[in-house]
């Protein structure tokens, strides 16, 4: 059988991010380069997605890993994912808070038993007895995020609409979760992502990431994506399933995101951001947010292209 073309495309979150924009399109373009290094080394798509994801973990301008956002006692709850096309293997970890990679314990728990999500003490638990490293994830910048948020009546309580919420703090979801999807040239897929939640969340709040469907799917029967945004919104719709449903009946990547999209904009109201990669090989990233930082590389092409929005439908705030 004839190799077909090594691709991965990697995101920051979809969000507003403005002054952090710059730092952001490096830490994707190191990313997908990191992920593109393991293809080009004959590595699997589900190798190149952890290790795009897990360098995204390891960079504090992301909300995923070293840079996660705080819940509303000052904590970190860290979800992620990640999925194998070839044979439907999914594994997630949820409300972990001291690992460094989550990514890498998503596929332990994928490889090392029998089940698709485990959370909080039995992840952590799971990840000392393979000796994954651990870290303190909580940064100053996040701190100073959250105390200044608590400071605002408008910021204080949760149980405020979403919508008032983030038109006066839009910095809330300026950074969101990272993923990755790629097809290596044996034309198997895999989806990785990992996030650490929503500034202010309820503890114990799960969001998509996690939830295989909505934050990701993979399939070599239709390709593979990954979502970012609010995660309500992508467990509700299912979309990463959606958009896998999408490329299966022969949409392309582009068109089956865009309506993933649209859908989360007109059902909903929610922001939302998607990456994907179809069957034929074709790439998309798509949202209806100001930006998303992302970055892509193919066999044949040179260092990874990298842009702060794809393709943007309404609405933009």
């Amino acid at each position: 059988m004839k190799a077909k073309p090594n691709k991965i495309i990697v995101h920051g979150g979809a969000g507003f991010w403005k002054s952090d924009i710059r730092n952001a399109l490096i830490g994707v373009r190191h990313a997908a380069s990191s992920g593109s290094m393991v293809l080009m080394e004959g590595g699997s798509a589900l190798d190149a997605v952890e290790t795009a994801v897990s360098a995204m973990e390891d960079d504090p301008i992301f909300n995923a890993g070293r840079g996660s956002s705080l819940t509303f006692t000052g904590e970190v709850e860290m979800d992620a994912a990640i999925m194998d096309g070839k044979n439907l293997s999914a594994g997630a970890v949820a409300l972990v808070s001291k690992i460094k990679n989550p990514v890498r314990l998503a596929r332990l728990v994928m490889e090392k038993t029998d089940h698709v999500l485990v959370a909080g003490r039995t992840a952590e638990r799971l990840a000392k007895a393979y000796s994954l490293p651990t870290t303190n994830p909580i940064t100053s910048k996040r701190r100073q995020m959250l105390l200044k948020l608590k400071r605002d009546p408008l910021g204080s309580p949760w149980v405020r609409k979403n919508s008032i919420l983030l038109r006066n703090h839009p910095e809330i979801i300026k950074h969101d979760t990272v993923g990755a999807v790629a097809m290596d040239a044996a034309g198997n897929f895999a989806a990785a992502a990992s996030t650490g939640g929503t500034t202010m969340k309820l503890p114990g709040r799960i969001g998509d990431t996690p939830q295989i469907g909505s934050g990701v799917y993979s399939d070599n029967l239709c390709g593979a994506a990954t979502v970012t945004g609010w995660g309500e919104v992508a467990i509700k719709l299912t979309l990463s399933k959606a958009v896998c449903m999408a490329m299966e009946g022969g949409v392309s990547a582009s068109r089956a995101a865009e309506v993933a999209v649209k859908t989360a904009s007109k059902r909903l109201g929610g922001d939302a951001g998607v990456i994907a990669i179809d069957r034929q090989g074709q790439l998309a990233a798509v949202h209806n947010t100001p930006y998303l930082p992302w970055s892509f590389w193919a066999t044949g092409m040179g260092p990874p292209r990298t842009a702060s929005q794809g393709k943007i439908v309404a609405p933009l705030r």
